[in-house]
């Protein structure tokens, strides 16, 4: 990957209506993760980084705007999943919202449903109340939210999950076309080549959360994009790189300011 040169927005009021959402980048366990595990503690000291989205969140960290964070890692529980397994693909792998198995196929860890819910009630639902209420709250003062689905990714995981590596992209841009239209995912890979990275849309991952409320009753109002950041493009072993975290600045600045259209 290089960087070119090009005339892009750096600075400027971050629209107010600006919605943050990194489901994946917690290194947190609580202490009774550990009662249902059944590998020893460095398989999981391995896969607590392998599959975070490791100092993810540190490339918006100087963005000024309305962010929702989760607690806890997606060992312990996988708020971008669908609540219950029945609607989501990944379940099949063991790795719905409260995961049994590694990528890999590996099985780290026994859940009974009673257990299940346990940990839903206590992860799952506190994280998507929070989602659900914030939104609304902006779509009721703004008119609208704009949200980002901020996660990162690895080589090294995407073979793990689906077995190839090909055209693996510096930047995937996930989208649905119900909540952010085709047109603008194109302005916006445009953009992000014109900064200097390779980008696909819906590659290797596809698709954006929506808050359930939103997801669910189809109300209007809010607009989602996945941006998800290969990690080879931020990381120098444990470090971020700086010129990252401002070019992402960038892109996040022109999502925020650019493409509101409802």
């Amino acid at each position: 990957m290089s960087i070119s040169c090009c005339s892009v927005p750096d600075s400027g009021k971050m629209a107010a209506n600006l919605l943050m959402h990194i489901p994946h980048a917690s290194l947190h366990l609580p202490q009774d993760f550990w009662r249902d595990v059944t590998v020893d503690r460095e398989v999981i000291k391995h896969n607590l980084r392998f599959m975070a989205d490791y100092k993810v969140d540190e490339l918006a960290r100087d963005i000024d705007c309305h962010k929702v964070t989760a607690k806890y890692s997606r060992l312990y529980c996988d708020v971008e999943r669908f609540r219950n397994d029945a609607d989501e693909p990944m379940a099949r792998l063991g790795m719905g919202a409260v995961y049994t198995h590694l990528p890999g196929s590996a099985q780290y860890r026994q859940v009974t449903p009673g257990r299940r819910e346990e940990i839903i009630r206590q992860a799952y639902e506190p994280h998507h109340a929070q989602l659900n209420k914030l939104s609304q709250k902006i779509v009721t003062q703004h008119g609208s939210c704009m949200m980002i689905d901020l996660h990162s990714y690895s080589d090294d995981l995407v073979r793990k999950l689906f077995g190839y590596t090909e055209n693996l992209p510096d930047i995937c841009l996930g989208y649905d076309d119900e909540w952010f239209s085709g047109n603008d995912a194109l302005k916006l890979k445009l953009y992000i080549e014109q900064l200097g990275y390779s980008c696909a849309l819906n590659y290797p991952y596809a698709g954006a959360l929506v808050p359930m409320d939103f997801y669910r009753n189809k109300m209007p109002g809010l607009r989602s994009v996945m941006l998800e950041v290969n990690r080879r493009v931020y990381l120098e072993g444990e470090t971020v790189r700086p010129e990252l975290v401002r070019n992402i600045g960038k892109i996040i600045k022109y999502i925020a300011n650019e493409l509101q259209g409802l």
